[in-house]
Order: structure tokens, then sequence, then C-alpha cells
């Protein structure tokens, strides 16, 4: 009776926390102005897929998806893998192609990691502790502003947390099933964002903690699943190699500009401790972990090496990488929550201890709650806008797109055409282009009017949407903003930028009608693609609505 008792209440405690994590990452979920950088590029990601699935263009991958890229040039499948855009594509289909629809694809990911670690802490500790652990997980700031944008951290942490869960149970029974799960799951990972290759350091720590690392080499299962995983990863090698030149400057430290630390100076080796504090924990919740740290070391528990090894894992292989952005060890994050709570798992036989922990663990919860809600979701109006009045308005089925957020620009043109009709041209890509930041591995291949003129004279160009500030610093974009003030252009529609992201505070979108508008000479786009390290060459393909339009004067 009583052991039913504590299975209903395990399923209780699961489902509140889902409950509260559900409703903390679908803040203002239909609100299709929140945004965040790269977030906009996994958005079409999940677009494009769900069109390749339509189409099935299965004899001409590559051409289908360079032609693709030509037409809505804010992709990032190649530099990103594509597991998240894939369930991300399942969701718009069943759901139409929106920002909430993604929105809930994370929302699987995330349901699906938090139940692994769950579950995990309950195997290790109790599920009191689990429930603990989670709840304050769930409502870590830093955790749940991910669910807010179309971010692959949630979903890798996610893989991560299933794959941890299925290995720990691969050392408690050496049922070999288990092992050939995690070896599946971490390869999913790893297709979900490449990062997640440092889980098999926390594997091997672990298993060296544990002295069973030589016997588990030894065993035919090892064997069995390491092949399984360089099967499944061997393509996404080949894509990173061929395509991941920013990627591998990212990692291994051939772009030194932005991202470089010396791998063995004290600013590189406390830098994750720094950002741990800045923007990981809550200052309550790195106090309470600290304390916990300190009470499992008192009390000599031998339970924490699998967590610690996390930790460990995570702390070594993002402190090697020389990408140091503070979303990428994500992965111990958990670690330190569940430090977090430990008293309470120590103190479960002192009546007044184990209260007065609850109360703690109650106060954080709501207290990160609170921080929650008092931090507003980045967001920035009026692309969706702009948007559905090029749509309305062209003559001809090419705009062409002058902005930083461009790629927002560029999803709300392919999620508000059903027809798939317009062609959006980049500057970014046309008048110079660059590698993450405007000044990285940057070429600039327009330098006067009269090459500005030539470009949109060869693609026949009608409407250009810009930013009316100029973020780049880069002079031919400012030269591109004077010339459409003076030059042969009607401005059509202005809209004001609402946004929480600096950048695009006091900004204003712009659109223009070019009157000189000649018909295109150019049949192909040529685009330089310093992030991939590629350059390609792609048709213009004419269509129902060019062939319908030619023929209208130019108001």
């Amino acid at each position: 009776m009583n052991y039913n008792k504590v299975i209903l209440d395990s399923k209780t405690a699961l489902f509140t926390v889902l409950g509260v994590m559900t409703v903390l990452s679908l803040r203002q979920i239909e609100n299709s102005s929140l945004g965040y950088p790269d977030a906009d590029r996994i958005l079409m990601d999940g677009v494009f897929l769900l069109d390749f699935m339509r189409d099935f263009p299965i004899t001409h991958i590559y051409d289908y998806t360079i032609n693709y890229f030509g037409q809505y040039p804010a992709l990032s499948i190649g530099y990103r893998p594509p597991f998240f855009p894939f369930v991300e594509a399942i969701f718009n289909g069943i759901f139409g192609i929106n920002m909430w629809s993604s929105r809930l694809a994370l929302l699987a990911f995330y349901l699906v990691g938090i139940v692994a670690w769950f579950k995990l802490i309950s195997r290790i500790f109790d599920w009191q502790t689990a429930f603990a652990a989670t709840l304050v997980l769930v409502t870590t700031p830093f955790i749940a502003k991910w669910g807010w944008y179309t971010m692959a951290e949630l979903p890798v942490l996610s893989m991560g947390l299933l794959a941890g869960y299925l290995f720990y149970r691969y050392t408690e029974t050496d049922n070999p099933s288990y092992l050939y799960s995690t070896a599946v799951v971490f390869s999913l990972a790893c297709w979900t964002k490449q990062t997640a290759v440092f889980l098999v350091l926390w594997f091997a720590i672990f298993s060296l903690m544990q002295g069973n690392l030589l016997n588990y080499v030894k065993r035919r299962e090892f064997w069995i699943s390491t092949a399984i995983v360089l099967i499944t990863l061997m393509p996404l090698a080949a894509i990173t190699l061929w395509l991941g030149k920013q990627n591998l400057a990212q990692s291994l430290g051939e772009n030194e500009g932005h991202y470089h630390l010396a791998r063995l100076s004290w600013d590189n080796l406390t830098l994750h401790f720094v950002k741990l504090k800045q923007y990981h924990l809550t200052l309550p919740l790195l106090i309470m972990s600290i304390a916990g740290a300190i009470a499992a070391l008192i009390q000599k528990d031998r339970k924490i090496l699998y967590p610690l090894a996390l930790l460990l894992g995570t702390y070594l292989f993002f402190t090697y990488l020389v990408g140091k952005n503070e979303r990428y060890p994500i992965f111990w994050i958990p670690v330190f929550c569940l430090f977090a709570v430990l008293p309470l798992y120590y103190l479960k036989h002192k009546v007044a201890g184990y209260m007065l922990m609850s109360a703690a663990i109650l106060g954080l919860v709501v207290f990160q709650t609170y921080k929650i809600y008092n931090q507003p979701p980045n967001y920035a109006t009026g692309y969706d806008e702009a948007a559905q009045f090029v749509l309305d308005n062209q003559q001809l089925p090419t705009v062409f797109v002058d902005a930083y957020n461009n790629g927002y620009f560029t999803y709300f043109m392919r999620a508000l055409d059903e027809e798939k009709s317009t062609y959006v041209l980049r500057a970014d890509k046309l008048l110079t282009s660059s590698s993450i930041f405007p000044d990285n591995w940057l070429d600039v291949h327009a330098h006067s009017v009269s090459d500005i003129n030539k470009l949109l004279d060869e693609y026949g160009i009608d409407l250009i949407v810009i930013e009316n500030r100029d973020v780049s610093g880069i002079e031919i974009h400012k030269k591109f903003r004077e010339y459409l003030k003076k030059g042969p252009f009607k401005l059509l529609k202005t809209i004001d930028v609402e946004s929480s992201r600096p950048v695009l505070q006091n900004q204003q979108l712009l659109i223009y009608r070019y009157l000189n508008r000649k018909p295109a000479t150019e049949n192909y786009l040529q685009l330089r693609l310093p992030v991939v390290g590629q350059t390609i060459k792609v048709p213009i393909k004419k269509n129902r609505r060019e062939a319908q339009t030619e023929s209208r004067s130019v108001e």
C-alpha cells in the first residue's frame, strides 16, 4: 500500500514539474515578434525540411538545397545539423508554418529531457530529490528562456540527458540494449548539435571513476555500439568538414578575432566559472549549490560521481573549445541544480531540517519564477508586416533586403507565401559577404553607386527593404542608404520597429520601389558563403507571377 502511494506521489511530482516547465517555456507563444540571433535560421531550416519532404527531390538533393537557399538565403543546414529542424518540420506540417508550431517542437525535446533527468536522479537518489532538483532546473531563468526561441540549446541538452540516463541504466544492469540505445541517442544528440560529442567524456570519466572503463571496452556490445556511432555520425563528420569552416574555427582556433583565448591562460581556465555566476545560475542557486556540494563531500557520497562526471566533462570540453558563448556549456546547469537540493536528501530523517530545506527550495523556485517573468523576452516587431507588404505590392517576385534582422524577414517571406513565389536577395551576400560578424572574413563586392545600379539592374530588383540605420559599419551599406534617399527610388512604406534588442532599437523598416527597374539580365545568383567556405551559383527561375507582372508598368 505504501509502495503504491510512493509511485503515485512520484508520478504526481513528475507531472507537476512538466506542468511548470510547459507554462514557463511557452510564455508568449502567440507572439511572432520574439526573436534571437540564429533562431531565425533554425526556423527557416525547419521550413526547408518541410518543403523538402513535400517535394521529395531525392534525385537532385544538392541542387534543390542550393536553389532553395538562393531563394530564401537564411538557412543554416550544413553549418548546423538537421535533427531539431526535422522535428520542427513535422510540427510545421501538422500545425502550419508559424513560430508557435516550431516552439511546440522544441517543447517536445524539452519534455523528453526533463523526464530523463527526473528518472536519472530518482534512480541515483530518490524521487523527492529528483522532484526538487528538476523543479529548480526548469525554473532557472537561463534554462527557461531557451524555450522562447527556436535555438538548439534545450534540444541538445535534452538529448544529452536522455543519453545520460540510458548509459547509467547500462552501468546498473549490464544490459547491452541500454548501451545500444545510448549509442543511438548519442548519435541523434550530435545530429542535434555537434557539441554533444562531449558526452563521450561524461561516460568515460564516470567509467574511470568506477574503475570499469577497461572492462567495458572488452565487451562485445561496446564495439557494436561504437560501430553504430561511427556509421551514423560519418555523414555528419563529412558535412562538417565540407561546410563547417566557421564551426572548425570556433572549435579548433582557426579564427582568433572574436573567440581566441590561450587555452592554458587563467582567463580561459576560469571563464566558464565566471559565466556560471553571470549567466547560468541565480545568486541564491549558486550559494545553495556550493553548500550542497560541500555537504556531499562531508557525507563522502559516491552517488554524486555520475553528475560530477557530467560537470567535469562539460568543463574540460568547453574550456578546450575556442568558442566561448555562454550557451555552449548549458549541460552542467542540471548538476548545480542537483547540488542545491542535496541537503534535502541528507536531512530526510530529520524532520525540522527537512522542512527547513524544503522551504528554502520552495523559496528558490518562487524567486526564480519571479525572475523569469521579470525578464522580458527578446522581440522585434515589424518584419512580418514588411514581408506581407512586399507580397501584396510587388510587381516582380524579387525583393532586395539590407537588414541586420534579415533572417526573420526571410522567414516571414516564406511563411506568408504558400506559393513560394518570391526571391529574397540579401545585401550582405551581394554587396558584401562575411561570416557571423560583419567584419569577420569580410569580402566587399560593391564599391560605388554604379556597382549598386549594376546589381539592381542585373536582377531586375523591384522592391527594396532596409533598416534605416546601418549597424554593419561597412561603407557600401551606408552609401546604399544615402543613394536610396537621393536616387530613382520611391518610399512606399515606413514601419517603426519596436524591440528589446539594443541593435534593433530606434530602427525603422523602409520599403522602396526602384523606379528605373529594368528587365533582369542575370539568370544566376553567385553567393559567397564564408561561414561554410563555399561560393555557390544558383539559377533564378521565372515563375507564374513574374510572367504575369513583367508587362505591368512601374508605378
